[in-house]
């Protein structure tokens, strides 16, 4: 049975053979190919040569023939080939350009140049006659697969010129640039093709997210487009693309100094022509834009004064109620970053709450309000009682499986832990966890159930659920929970009885309780107890953010240069090197020493989460703004 298979493999394998053999002897350019593909230039050349006669197999055999004449450097049979090719085909680019690539391989570059530049004239001046682009996009196409790069371009730009349209073939460019590396050239093409085809904004914006990824990239687009705005002056779409390139940079103060400009231009020019003054859907919308992405980044004050320019200039405007809000949102961020926190601002803000949520017509809206006075009047005035009453009015509602009562119902529970009731704080998270199970809701409230075991000492327990989180949807939770387990595991891995874990755990639980003199008596026990363990770097890390929030800069900086000194090897080299730049430059006003600091941050930590923000801030205060 087994001979009988392989005589049957055998049999087929040499008609197939024999079948090749018979359709290359058919078809002699097939087996001309088939001669140059094994190696056997001889031969290929030889048959190549015979089918070059007839004009029909021209175009099946140029590629491998030329390429064939150039390998032997038989330069003087390729130079007679493609002249030959020439009378037959004298309109062929591809023909004419292979010409002067023989001359090249020749080494007779000037010649090679000269002739490249004959054929580029000739076809801008055929694309003239004719009013044509076609040619000129053929022909740098050509030059491009041919790798004559600069060529190529020249094309193009003979090909402007000659037509006598500046903005022609800005695409074209822009994309052979990007090929070429040559950013500054590409991001001129693209701005121009941008302004003739304003409707492609988005795409031009796309292409260079792609392409322009270092800062030094998008501080060049930032350079170019203030040339571009002063040239043409009142074309907004490049004012747009600097309102991108800012948020881009994370400059959002300059992206809505932008925006500010943009709007007023396109007031002056409504009026200019005469257009009615009434509020339309999309006034201010840059601004708003502006704000939005401010606030997300965490730059409260800048998205403060957009949403306020809002309510100011459009109160009309479908905007203004949202801008209220996020005012609102962006003044209690602001009041919280402030240290230490005025209390007097804080009660100033629940008024407002009160005031909006009376002026709500929309009911989760009015619960939000409701809810962030609660956290207001327990964490920033200690008033515990009103905060619980609210938060247990709000989680009464009846509006079912929402949001703002899940939140609400989490809110709840960190106040009675901030109230010393931590059972009550575990049965609430475990509600919202089943309710909201598999959901960023019920991720953060496994977070925060997380984090009470890690107060409570069971590390283990905690572990376990940091585990799950790690791999969550919510990055932001899955870093907090990553965060939360490192300092676990480097703090308790040579620690069998966690005991400093523990000590630990219980600071930052007073200082959760707003026992911040109580947290700093612990942590000063703790450096001179624990010296030499692995978590002494946290303990200076967590007195300096202690002491800033309780208006003591000038000991939250003595804490951080210990690590600054000791410890900037660790994992908090870089937090604690950010956070004295920050307290150098937002509470002490000493910008100076905060450029300093924000310079050897760039230098020392490249790979730093805080680099483009010490950049922005660098920048600011150097005063390019």
């Amino acid at each position: 049975m087994l001979i009988s298979m392989r005589r049957i493999v055998s049999a087929v394998l040499l008609v197939l053979v024999t079948t090749t053999l018979i359709a290359q002897s058919s078809d002699p350019v097939a087996l001309a190919n088939e001669y140059y593909r094994q190696g056997e230039l001889e031969k290929a050349q030889e048959q190549y040569k015979k089918l070059a006669r007839n004009k029909r197999n021209v175009v099946r055999i140029h590629d491998n023939y030329f390429k064939l004449l150039l390998t032997i450097q038989d330069f003087e049979g390729a130079e007679k080939y493609v002249k030959n090719v020439l009378k037959q085909f004298p309109e062929n680019y591809l023909y004419e350009i292979d010409l002067g690539i023989v001359y090249q391989a020749q080494q007779k570059d000037e010649a090679a140049d000269k002739y490249f530049d004959s054929i580029i004239r000739k076809v801008a001046k055929k694309a003239r006659d004719k009013r044509k682009t076609n040619d000129i996009r053929v022909l740098a196409q050509t030059f491009f697969e041919k790798n004559l790069r600069e060529k190529a371009l020249l094309t193009y730009q003979k090909g402007r010129e000659a037509l006598n349209r500046p903005s022609l073939f800005s695409l074209e460019l822009a994309n052979a640039y990007r090929l070429m590396n040559k950013k500054q050239l590409m991001i001129k093409e693209y701005l121009t093709f941008s302004k003739s085809q304003p409707q492609n904004l988005n795409y031009v914006k796309n292409s260079f997210q792609r392409v322009l990824k270092e800062p030094a990239d998008l501080d060049t687009l930032e350079m170019i487009l203030y040339d571009f705005i002063q040239e043409a002056e009142g074309e907004p779409i490049y004012n747009e693309m600097l309102i991108w390139t800012h948020l881009q940079q994370k400059n959002f103060a300059a992206a809505l100094r932008q925006a500010y400009a943009l709007d007023s231009r396109n007031k002056a020019q409504k009026s200019e022509e005469g257009q009615p003054q009434r509020k339309k859907r999309n006034d201010g919308e840059n601004i708003i834009n502006v704000g939005l992405i401010a606030y997300r980044n965490a730059d409260y004050k800048t998205a403060e004064k957009a949403f306020n320019y809002i309510i100011r200039d459009y109160p009309d405007s479908p905007s203004s109620r949202l801008a209220q809000k996020y005012v609102l949102l962006s003044e209690e961020e602001v009041v919280k970053s402030s240290y230490p926190v005025d209390t007097a601002a804080v009660r100033e803000l629940i008024a407002k709450y009160e005031a909006f949520k009376g002026q709500s017509r929309d009911l989760f809206t009015a619960l939000d309000a409701q809810r962030r006075k609660a956290l207001l009047h327990a964490f920033y005035l200690n008033e515990i009682p009103e905060s619980i009453e609210i938060l247990t009015d709000l989680v009464s509602q009846p509006v079912g499986k929402h949001r703002i009562i899940a939140e609400s119902k989490m809110d709840l529970a960190d106040i009675y832990l901030l109230d010393k009731q931590p059972w009550e704080s575990i049965l609430l998270y475990a509600q919202v966890e089943r309710m909201f199970k598999d959901e960023p809701l019920g991720y953060e409230a496994k977070l925060k159930s997380a984090k009470l075991s890690y107060f409570k000492g069971e590390f283990e327990l905690a572990q376990g659920h940091l585990d799950i989180l790690k791999l969550a949807t919510s990055r932001e939770i899955a870093n907090d929970a990553l965060n939360l387990s490192i300092l676990i595991k480097n703090n308790t891995v040579f620690d069998s009885t966690d005991l400093v874990m523990q000590e630990y755990a219980n600071v930052e639980l007073m200082l959760f309780q707003n026992q911040k003199q109580e947290a700093l008596t612990a942590l000063d026990e703790m450096v001179e107890k624990y010296a030499q363990h692995s978590i002494v770097d946290e303990v200076y890390f967590l007195k300096a953010k202690t002491y800033r929030e309780l208006g003591e800069p000038g000991k939250a900086i003595e804490a951080l240069n210990k690590i600054n000194e000791s410890f900037y090897f660790e994992i908090l080299g870089d937090d604690a090197l950010f956070l004295t730049a920050v307290i150098h430059e937002d509470d002490l006003k000493d910008a100076e020493k905060s450029m300093e600091l924000y310079t050897e941050l760039l230098n020392k930590y490249p790979g730093s989460i805080f680099v483009s923000e010490a950049r922005k801030r660098f920048r600011e205060l150097r005063g390019d703004f």
